[in-house]
């Protein structure tokens, strides 16, 4: 008994020490938050983000189109029969064929098989071998019509899989923008509560110097004024953190609240630009990719059309044993020990000049047009990365004055907490230069975002 009241004691005291290292809020325990780290950040959003997957099972639904273009040339199984009744018998004719035939990369259709004679029985012995030769010596000479349509069907298929990629460079780079658009607001939020800290301690050395007549209650009420404002931009950097996370946890398909991530923070205001001082190119954006592929969709969509509609001769050759041949098609009928060879020309030409006149005015024009619009993504590329570029050179700029500035406004810091101990400066001053110092804090913060946001754009677009 003894001995289970002092383990129920020391079970008490575990449960109890557990509890007292979480933390309570809203009626939940909650433990201290997970580091994520970036790159662990990224794979969870590409493993759990509904839209990103989806985006992803379109991509590889559009590239497995590609290898089906290429089933023009693939092996085909062809049977087939048919029956006679002739007026005054009743007796059924029946005649069967089996072929296995494939297009070749020269526009030919080859078929190889074996056909039953006319009246016989179905069998082996009764089977006549053949073999039969198609191939067009104007629209698809050297399979070209064919090797036209392939062409079209994957340069569509490639132009829909760049811009489905590119819509998922864009989710991904919104994925990041939110990761460290959250890092930056918990440092603003932790920069708020050091400012605010600040702010008290100046008010608590003023109350100190009120309440012993040393100086004026004008001072006293500016630095509980000043405490007052530093309360409020700690708490509008809460909501600005609320709402980062908010938009960090949607990424992940996490309901807001249920369960919160830490984050990489700014560790080191240099090494976030530092060493990092040019942009590279290189690769090319995939919506231009997109565009460049629909003007060759345009060309070849061009060609097949004309291939299509224009004249066309078309030669064919069979060959039977044991039965007799006629054109394109076969009679087999009891003819042992005969070989039978046939060779035949068809040639068309459609009539309606007019209308593919129009018809290929049309297919002309999609083809400028599609041109035109890739010159333009072309453009619009190297004018958005020479604003990068741009943007990048200003960015680091005002990185360096800022990090001067903000030297600059420490020590006056120092200098003035030094001169108000002593009593040789003014409480408005010692404000105003917290106040300045916190400016150009934030200034050197908003620089290395605006760093961070070139550099995810170039990495997720062009490299």
């Amino acid at each position: 008994m003894k001995m289970l009241k002092i383990f129920c004691g020391l079970l008490f005291a575990f449960v109890t020490g557990l509890v007292c290292c979480a933390e309570l809020k809203d009626g939940q325990l909650i433990g201290e938050p997970e580091l994520l780290t970036y790159g662990n950040f990224l794979n969870e959003v590409e493993k759990n983000n509904n839209e990103l997957k989806s985006l992803q099972l379109k991509i590889d639904a559009e590239e497995g189109k590609i290898a089906e273009e290429e089933r023009v040339y693939s092996y085909r199984l062809s049977v087939g029969g048919k029956g006679n009744l002739q007026s005054g018998k009743s007796k059924v004719l029946a005649t069967y064929d089996t072929s296995i035939s494939k297009m070749v990369p020269t526009g030919t259709q080859i078929s190889l098989g074996l056909g039953t004679v006319e009246g016989k029985c179905v069998s082996i012995e009764n089977a006549v071998p053949f073999m039969k030769i198609d191939q067009s010596l104007l629209r698809d000479i050297g399979g070209r019509c064919t090797k036209a349509n392939i062409a079209k069907a994957k340069t569509r298929t490639k132009s829909v899989v760049y811009l489905l990629k590119y819509d998922k460079q864009k989710i991904l780079l919104n994925a990041k923008l939110a990761y460290w658009n959250l890092s930056y607001a918990k440092t603003v939020v932790e920069f708020r509560k050091m400012s605010l800290e600040r702010a008290k301690k100046i008010l608590k050395w003023n109350k100190k110097r009120f309440d012993m007549d040393l100086t004026e209650k004008a001072d006293l009420l500016q630095s509980q004024s000043a405490v007052k404002l530093k309360e409020l931009s700690l708490k509008l950097a809460y909501e600005d953190e609320s709402r980062a996370r908010m938009a960090f946890n949607q990424f992940l398909n996490i309901e807001d609240g249920k369960i919160k991530y830490d984050v990489e923070r700014f560790k080191d205001k240099k090494n976030n630009s530092n060493g990092h001082n040019t942009l590279n190119k290189k690769n090319t954006r995939m919506d231009v990719l997109a565009a460049l592929e629909k003007v060759q969709e345009s060309y070849y969509d061009k060609v097949s059309s004309k291939n299509r509609m224009g004249q066309d001769l078309i030669f064919n050759a069979g060959f039977a044993v044991n039965g007799l041949f006629y054109g394109e098609h076969f009679s087999f009928r009891s003819n042992r020990d005969k070989l039978s060879l046939s060779i035949g020309l068809r040639y068309t030409l459609p009539l309606d000049f007019q209308l593919r006149k129009i018809i290929n005015q049309g297919y002309n024009a999609a083809e400028i047009a599609s041109q035109r619009s890739a010159d333009f993504a072309v453009l619009k590329e190297k004018n958005e990365w020479l604003q990068l570029t741009n943007d990048w050179t200003n960015a680091k700029m005002r990185f360096d004055l800022a990090l001067e500035i903000e030297n600059v406004q420490q020590q006056r810091h120092e200098e003035g907490k030094s001169l108000l101990r002593r009593g040789r400066s003014t409480t408005h001053l010692v404000l105003q230069i917290e106040q300045d110092l916190d400016d150009a804090t934030l200034s050197v913060l908003q620089s290395i975002f605006e760093l961070i946001k070139i550099r995810e754009q170039v990495e997720t677009f062009y490299n």
